[in-house]
C-alpha cells in the first residue's frame, strides 16, 4: 500500500516546475534569450522529476482516496494552474521560435536578392540548405558535384 508521500512529492515537483516555467515565460517575454541557457538544465531535471512523480501517483491511484476532499480539490486547482503555466510557456516558446524564423527568412531573402536569385524557394522536394540556400541553383549543383 502506498503512502501520502507520493502526493507530496508530486505536488512539490509540480510547484518547482511551474515556478521555472513562469520564470522562463517572463524571460521570453522580456527577450532575455542569453540567460535562458542557464534554465535549461534545471528545467530538464524538474521535468524528469515531475514525470517520475506523476507516473508514481498514477500507479497508486488509491493514495488520492486517502487525502481529504479539500486537499484533493486544492491539488486539482494546483494542477489546473500548472497546465495554464505550461500552456503559456509553450505559447511563449513558439512565439519566440516564430520570430527567430522570420528574422532568418528576412536575412535569407536579402542575401538571395543581393545575389540575384529571383526564384522562390521550391515548396516540394528537399529544401536547399547550407551554401545551396544562398546561391542560384545552377551554382549549387556545380558546387555539390565538385565536392563529390
Amino acid at each position: 500500500m502506498a503512502d501520502l508521500s507520493i502526493i507530496d512529492a508530486f505536488r512539490e515537483s509540480m510547484i518547482g516546475l511551474m515556478k521555472l516555467l513562469n520564470e522562463e515565460t517572463a524571460m521570453l517575454k522580456r527577450r532575455e534569450f542569453k540567460t535562458l541557457d542557464k534554465l535549461q538544465a534545471r528545467k530538464r531535471q524538474l521535468s524528469i522529476s515531475f514525470e517520475k512523480h506523476q507516473t508514481e501517483m498514477r500507479s497508486h491511484p488509491e493514495v488520492l482516496e486517502m487525502i481529504p476532499a479539500d486537499e484533493r480539490t486544492a491539488l486539482r486547482e494546483l494542477y489546473q494552474r500548472f497546465r495554464c503555466a505550461l500552456s503559456d510557456n509553450m505559447l511563449a516558446l513558439r512565439s519566440s521560435h516564430d520570430a527567430a524564423e522570420r528574422v532568418v527568412s528576412l536575412i535569407m531573402d536579402s542575401v538571395r536578392k543581393q545575389r540575384g536569385i529571383t526564384a522562390e524557394e521550391p515548396s516540394f522536394g528537399r529544401p536547399r540548405t547550407g551554401y545551396a540556400a544562398y546561391c542560384p541553383a545552377s551554382r549549387a549543383v556545380a558546387a555539390v558535384s565538385k565536392s563529390l
